[in-house]
């Protein structure tokens, strides 16, 4: 006998839960030392009014164009201050309500169970379909560091608006619960886009689904679709572009966190049209097989791809897509949740980071959906052994995909693992270089940090004077204080804003420990020079 609806859920949930338990003893890596250990917005009752009301928009802070990231990240700051237990807890939490609402909609588009069909004598297909979306490695990044969980909202927001007018009944009850259930559908949509500009991909989604599945649904004798639908997806638009109209025209002009604007990839957007297929085929790869997942994605990342080979294995599995949808037009949707929230970083404007693990989390929603339109494709359903057969076979890849998502989440444990790992997988990686001397730095391991930091020197002709600053504050620890003066003289040439540490903090360009060393040994290097 099938498990009901209830007992799946549940399996789900706590499955999802006691996977991602080694998650909640990590400690901050990444963004969120600067974020929610030195940055104090987040921290600071007052600036509710700011977020709530959109005024944030206008402002100066990191996430100013996330106010629904930062609402979340103020709630746990309200609750647990600066203890990362609360931050792993909440965003643990929110991808098991995902996993929840992508077995939903797979339920949703499964078809009624046959007597023979593995729905009725085992496992229904959406099971194991939503655990490959719930343990598959990729999906680490944004669960397990706090500051990306703008990326689990926004399949929150989607994913909960497809339930909500999946649910919709039409002509069944009074009229209030549907407008009830459309304004619902638009607050999901405002919630997707007001945490990350992928949000976009929400309302896109709604119409996707009515014009899949429900565009017979019209108003009483009017043959106009029905006003649910109307509501749902007219205001859903409506309220997305307002946001984004406010989030640019809002915008301030000289910022002193993001002083350096994003550019194209390749430095024009030929160069970066002529990268991105290299890029869609790594995160093809990705999904497919993981084996070399990335903190910081360098031009090494996609060195076995060059462009030729990148644009055969594209054409293939859009052939292969197309063929499937030809046959179930369910995996339309499915492609629709993959594709539509790739078009905010698919590098068509410049963006800071051009690929991240992060960014395939909603698509990874795709996957499953997908996965669970084939283990219940009517050919397969058909045949009954060979269903069951497939759906064992997903069981075994959900195992496999979960020893996967644990090992990843030992790299997101601390910093001194995610960067030693970065440098491992991405050793061109100037970010990765520099982010193993600070953690290594931290730790007192100084014999360590040193060469680090002067690889970082190295890899940035110098240049950078946040890499000789570093090393600066390393050779001080270590007693060599002429050394230490020399690479701090070298740090201020470069960037002179350095001489004022508590400046960079409020910036959200360094950590407050590290600024507190660079402000010590800027004091020693004054007083030895009077």
């Amino acid at each position: 006998m099938a498990p009901t609806p209830r007992r799946q859920a549940i399996v789900l949930a706590v499955g999802t839960f006691l996977a991602f338990i080694p998650t909640l003893w990590a400690g901050f890596v990444y963004d969120a030392r600067i974020q929610i250990l030195t940055d104090t917005f987040i921290h600071d009752p007052a600036n509710w009014l700011a977020v709530l009301s959109g005024r944030v928009l206008g402002m100066d802070v990191v996430d100013f164009n996330r106010p629904a990231m930062l609402a979340s990240l103020m709630l746990d700051a309200a609750i647990w201050g600066r203890q990362p237990f609360g931050y792993h807890l909440t965003s643990i939490l929110l991808h098991v309500a995902n996993v929840l609402l992508v077995w939903r909609v797979a339920t949703g588009l499964a078809h009624a169970p046959s007597k023979k069909s593995p729905a009725a004598l085992g496992i229904p297909p959406a099971v194991p379909a939503a655990f490959i979306f719930a343990l598959h490695p990729l999906v680490t990044e944004a669960v397990c560091e706090p500051t990306f969980r703008e990326d689990l909202l926004v399949a929150t927001g989607s994913l909960g608006a497809l339930v909500l007018a999946m649910g919709h009944l039409p002509g069944a009850g009074a009229p209030r619960p549907d407008r009830w259930r459309s304004l619902a559908c638009i607050a999901c949509c405002l919630l997707a886009v007001a945490s990350k500009e992928s949000g976009i991909a929400a309302p896109l989604l709604l119409a996707f689904s009515w014009l899949l599945f429900r565009r017979q649904e019209t108003g009483a004798g009017s043959g106009t679709p029905s006003r649910f639908w109307i509501i749902s997806i007219g205001g859903s638009c409506l309220v997305v572009l307002l946001f984004l109209v406010a989030r640019f025209a809002w915008e301030v002009e000289e910022s002193k966190i993001f002083v350096e604007k994003p550019v194209y990839l390749g430095g024009t957007l030929a160069a970066a049209l002529s990268i991105e297929p290299r890029i869609l085929a790594l995160c093809a790869q990705l999904v497919f097989w993981p084996f070399n997942q990335s903190a910081d994605y360098s031009p090494s990342s996609i060195a076995h791809l060059p462009l030729p080979l990148a644009v055969v294995c594209l054409v293939a599995l859009g052939s292969v897509a197309v063929w499937l949808t030809r046959r179930d037009r369910r995996l339309l949707l499915a492609d629709a949740v993959i594709l539509l929230p790739l078009v905010p970083v698919s590098n068509l404007w410049p963006i800071y980071r051009p690929v991240a693990d992060r960014y395939l989390y909603l698509p990874l929603a795709g996957v499953g959906l997908g996965v669970a339109c084939l283990l219940d494709a009517p050919w397969l359903v058909s045949r009954p052994r060979m269903q069951r057969l497939a759906i064992n076979g997903s069981l075994l890849l959900v195992g496999v995909l979960g020893i996967a998502s644990f090992e990843r989440q030992k790299v997101w444990n601390n910093s001194i693992a995610l960067w030693d790992d970065t440098s491992q997988k991405t050793p061109d990686s100037f970010n990765a270089t520099m982010g193993r001397a600070d953690a290594l730095l931290d730790a007192g391991r100084l014999a360590e940090a040193e060469p680090a930091a002067r690889r970082g020197i190295e890899m940035s002709q110098g240049k950078v004077g946040d890499s000789w600053a570093t090393l600066a504050v390393i050779l001080e620890e270590q007693g060599r204080f002429a050394a230490a003066a020399e690479s701090l003289a070298r740090a201020l040439a470069v960037e002179p804003a350095l001489a004022d540490p508590d400046q960079r903090v409020a910036a959200a360009a360094m950590e407050k420990p590290f600024a507190q060393r660079l402000r010590r040994l800027l004091d020693r290097v004054a007083q030895e020079g009077q």
